[in-house]
């Protein structure tokens, strides 16, 4: 079965939700605090709920996504996910899917010109095997209550005269451009917030990561300033294996995206943020 879904398709989403009994897998880059509420609502709490976000935060810092949608879908016992270079926008509750252009915030479900497709019986079930493969690979990080809370403390401490007085909707969804190294659409509310919120070895990787000249970098250069950080902590007899663990800290709290996993050449940029 297919079914045309044109916006507003509000209605349908909390019908589906309400329906269902088992699963509801969501993937959508973005997500507003009005529509977290609209699926706590309409979610039983026994079901298995999983949501995968593009975690940046230049996009909580835009207006695009809420950290506050995320905090209330953890709080809530919902596993989420963050895959940085998410795109799709699919969502899966027990034998239905949608796919459609429509993100998990009220200009996609109401407000917005959106066009999707319902699908159910057979191609449903690869659709939700390609979904749990997903969620499923190590690669991608949880996001945890902590990890929301580390991102909050960094954009209240962006200075005033830095932080959106206009938020944006899910019109202002920006891509990420790979140009000569370097990244059109970066955090841009001061490196100073970030620093102030990152204790120790944290704080240290950060500000080597500022010394490079380019947004997109390998994992060898930031092995370059190994001497450096033995001198600020002499005790520590691993220091690159150190490095990893902050540089995969850095990505979760959403400043950094690992671009092409591939060992010594694994490809990060702080401009991903």
């Amino acid at each position: 079965m297919l079914k045309i879904l044109k916006s507003p398709w509000e209605n349908t989403f909390c019908e589906l939700l309400e329906k269902s009994k088992d699963a509801v897998f969501l993937a959508s880059p973005f997500i507003k605090l009005q529509t977290a509420r609209l699926i706590t609502k309409h979610t039983s709490r026994d079901i298995d709920f999983r949501y995968i976000n593009s975690f940046k935060l230049s996009n909580f810092h835009r207006g695009a996504s809420d950290l506050e949608a995320l905090k209330l879908l953890s709080k809530k016992g919902f596993r989420q996910k963050n895959v940085h270079n998410l795109h799709a926008k699919f969502f899966i509750f027990d034998h239905i899917a949608v796919i459609t252009s429509s993100n998990l915030t009220p200009g996609g479900l109401k407000n917005n010109l959106e066009y999707g497709v319902l699908l159910q019986d057979e191609p449903v079930r690869e659709i939700k095997d390609y979904y749990v493969r997903i969620f499923d690979n190590p690669k991608y990080p949880d996001i945890t209550l902590d990890i929301i809370r580390k991102a909050e403390d960094i954009l209240r401490s962006v200075p005033r005269e830095k932080q959106r007085k206009i938020k944006a909707t899910d019109k202002a969804i920006f891509n990420e451009v790979l140009n000569n190294g370097n990244i059109d659409e970066r955090f841009d509310g001061g490196t100073e917030s970030i620093s102030a919120n990152l204790p120790g070895w944290k704080k240290d990787v950060f500000e080597c990561l500022l010394k490079l000249k380019n947004y997109v970098f390998s994992l060898e250069e930031v092995y370059a300033f190994e001497d450096e950080l033995t001198q600020r902590h002499p005790k520590n007899q691993n220091i690159k294996a150190k490095i990893r663990q902050q540089l995969q800290y850095l990505r979760d709290i959403g400043l950094l995206e690992f671009i092409k996993p591939g060992g010594l050449q694994e490809i990060m940029g702080i401009g991903i943020l």
